[in-house]
């Protein structure tokens, strides 16, 4: 019979397994990380934006905006430089479409 363990802290040992049958245990999606753009048309009950410590050109308005509404209840930013974000904010995307107008 398939079950699921989990590791819990335990006084005496450091820790014990506990083992459950995968019907008492809550829906989920397995995914261990996607992109933002990978995410797009998608929502999550809890979405996580993990940014680089360094400023990229990739990082702009428009993908910060797409990475917090992917989720639906609870959003987490992870970042170790404000100014990141800063740049990122006010970054947005500048397109070059083909079209004059005379």
């Amino acid at each position: 019979e398939l079950r699921v363990a989990f590791l819990q802290p335990d006084e005496q040992q450091g820790y014990k397994v506990r083992w459950f049958l995968p019907g008492r245990l809550p829906p989920l999606e397995s995914a261990f990380a996607l992109t933002v753009h990978k995410s797009q048309g998608s929502e999550f009950q809890h979405a996580i934006l993990l940014l680089p410590p360094t400023d990229s050109p990739v990082l702009t308005r428009e993908l910060i905006y797409t990475a917090i509404t992917r989720a639906k209840s609870r959003f987490s930013l992870y970042l170790t430089d404000w100014q990141v974000l800063g740049g990122a904010i006010n970054r947005r995307i500048v397109r070059h479409g083909g079209l004059r107008l005379d």
